[in-house]
Formats: C-alpha cells, structure tokens, sequence
C-alpha cells in the first residue's frame, strides 16, 4: 500500500534530490538517474508514510556513503606505494607461505581417504581373522584332540596346534579394533597398511600348515582324509580308531555279528557297509555297498549309490594289498575311496541318463514312409 502524502510529484522531486547526492558516489559512465529510481521505489514500496519515507531514503544514502567510505580507506593487508620496501616484502614471503600451506594441505590425503583405501585393500584380511575363533578355531581344536588321543605320536600336532589356537584369539581381537577404528576413521593410520600386510602374510602361512596338518588329524571330509600315514598299525578297536581320527567325518559305527563294519559318514552324506573275508587274522577280499544318508533301499538315488558301491568294490583288492591284510587299513582305505568314485560318478551321471533315456524313449512312427511304401505296394499289385 503506497504511505499517505506522497504523491507522483514529491516522488520525482525525491528521485532528483537522491540523483544530485550519489552522483560523486557512482563510477564513471554509471546513470545517477536510474540508480536514483532504484533507491526511491525501494523505499516508497516499504515506507508507511511521508516522513517514513523520507526517514528511509536518508537512511540508504547514509548507508551508501558509509560503504563509499570503506572502500576508499586502505586496507592493511595491502601496504601502500609508501610503505618501507621491507614491509611490502614481508607481507609477500606471508602470503606465499600461506599459499603453499594451502596447496600442501590440499595434496595431504585425508583420513577418511585413507581409511577407506585400507579397508577395501585389506577388509577381507579382517574379517577372516574376526572369523577364524569360530572356523579355524574349531579346526585347530580338533587336531589337538586328536593329536592328544594319539599320545606321543601327536606331540608335534598338538603343541603346533596348541600355539595356533592362542595366536589366532589375540590376533581376532587386534583385527576386530582395527577394523572398527577403520569404520570410524579415527586414530593413526599410519601404521595400520604394514600391520595389515603382516596380517594377509600370517594367514596364507597359518591357511598353509593348516591345509598340511588337517587331512592327517581333522579333516573336513572322509575324502581329504590322509589315511596312509596312521591305518597301518595292529588294533583290535578299529571302530576307536576310526573315531580319533576321522573325528565328525564318521558317525555311528557298528559291528555285525558276521564282522561287516557299517560307518555313517554324515559330512558326505552316505552310510557304509564293508564286509570283509578273513584268514588266519589277515583281510583277503572286500566287499562295498553304500546308500545315501536317511535312505533305504530302493530309494531316488538308489541306483547312483550302487554303482558307487560295485567301484568300491573292484578297487578294494589294491585296497587290501596297500593295507596288508590290517583290518583298519582296509575299511579306512575303502572309506576314503568311496567320496572318490561318487565324485567320478557324478561327473558322467548326466551323460548316463541322457543315454538311458534315449534308449528306453518309444520310437516315433513314420507315418509319412509308411504311406509311401503302401503306395509303392498298391502301384505294384495293379
């Protein structure tokens, strides 16, 4: 709403009175006139009345000669042509160095970079320790259970084993704080890329020993078992045997009353039952049948087990022969041999199938030949 006493012709006087004032204010070639108007609109679209309004106009040409002021008054950072020649160099060599600081800081890699970097260079490396308690751990503490049932033969397992176990849980910890100062990007990182490296070192030498001692005391299946260098001894305990050393490869394990040793193998996933021909207390011949565990026979995969079987069975001769007629060399061989054949077996079981089917698929008439050779006969008999 336009303020009460103000007119068209008080408005032009005022544009020309504020025209007269900032004209010494302006640079050359600007238009006092037209920056007279943009002042005086401005204050008459907010004044409420004649003496508001020229309360405001005053109050903007105040503020226009104050700001005049201050950019004619020389700063002090800038020295004037009659400042000493030491001052303007001083006031130089200060604002290069601050330049250089400038540039400098930012070249320095920041924190939050370099954390970052180290984490996708070295996250894996972490986490594999922050998991080894619970995965390597497990492992190390069934050799060292083996080892320690096998008495002084695995003395040299145990104690490897013993110190393996100890370094991994310190180790769990200092990853899991770097890995968590990482995340949070704080602290010194300085020293963190050399103590990771060490970190990916100690894990492909303890992944290499580990890989060494696992398959003779803790193997993780009854195919990556090392049977050779512990079967061959005379026992009368074979099912304890097989315990202390197969560990949680092998189940349940009984004895017929004809001597036939069935063994469940839960982590391959199949149940065993080995009969053995004795003479004078020296195994002769083997026999082999498997099923798959949790099923009775004719089961889905009934066919695929007894095939598996009926190979076990024609390689236990050089079974038997390796062992030297021992009870537990044969049955340990055997049940190493058995993952092997199902492996092989199951490479070419698509193969076998496939042919299977288009031998047994019925034979599509040829309805088209029938009728040609009908013709053929008709033709013929006319």
């Amino acid at each position: 709403m336009p303020p009460k006493g103000v007119d068209a012709a008080a408005r032009e006087a005022m544009t020309h009175k504020i025209a007269q004032r900032i004209k010494s204010m302006l640079q050359p070639g600007q238009d006092p006139v037209a920056a007279a108007r943009q002042i005086e609109a401005k204050c008459f679209d907010s004044a409420k009345d004649a003496q508001d309004y020229e309360r405001k106009v005053e109050k903007r040409l105040a503020k226009a000669a104050k700001a005049l002021e201050a950019s004619q008054r020389p700063s002090m950072s800038e020295p004037s042509d009659t400042a000493p020649l030491e001052k303007k160099q001083a006031l130089a060599r200060k604002r290069s160095r601050e330049d250089s600081e400038v540039v400098q800081e930012a070249k320095r890699p920041r924190s939050s970079d370099s954390a970052r970097d180290l984490l996708r260079e070295h996250g894996a490396t972490l986490e594999w320790w922050r998991a080894a308690p619970a995965v390597i751990g497990r492992r190390l503490r069934a050799i060292i259970d083996a080892a320690t049932a096998a008495g002084s033969v695995g003395d040299e397992a145990r104690t490897w084993a013993s110190d393996a176990l100890q370094k991994v849980d310190k180790i769990e910890k200092r990853a899991t704080s770097l890995h968590k100062q990482l995340e949070a990007r704080s602290g010194n990182l300085s020293e963190l890329p050399g103590y990771c490296t060490k970190l990916k070192e100690w894990k492909a030498d303890l992944e290499a020993k580990l890989g060494k001692r696992a398959p003779q005391w803790a193997p993780s299946s009854i195919g990556e078992a090392a049977v050779e260098s512990w079967c061959d001894v005379a026992t009368n305990d074979v099912a304890g045997a097989l315990r202390a050393r197969l560990g949680a490869c092998v189940g349940a394990i009984s004895q017929d009353a004809l001597g036939a040793y069935r063994v469940e193998c839960p982590r391959d996933s199949f149940t065993a039952t080995l009969r053995l021909q004795t003479s004078n207390g020296q195994v002769t011949r083997a026999w082999v049948t498997t099923v798959r565990s949790g099923e009775r026979s004719p089961a889905s995969s009934y066919d695929f087990w007894r095939r598996v079987g009926d190979e076990a069975t024609e390689a236990a001769d050089k079974c038997v022969k390796k062992a030297g007629g021992s009870t537990l060399g044969t049955v340990a061989r055997l049940l190493v041999a058995i993952p092997l054949f199902r492996d092989a077996l199951a490479s070419t079981a698509a193969a076998r199938h496939k042919a299977s089917v288009e031998r047994s698929a019925p034979r599509v008439p040829d309805f088209a030949r029938a009728a040609r050779l009908l013709e053929r006969e008709r033709v013929r008999a006319s």
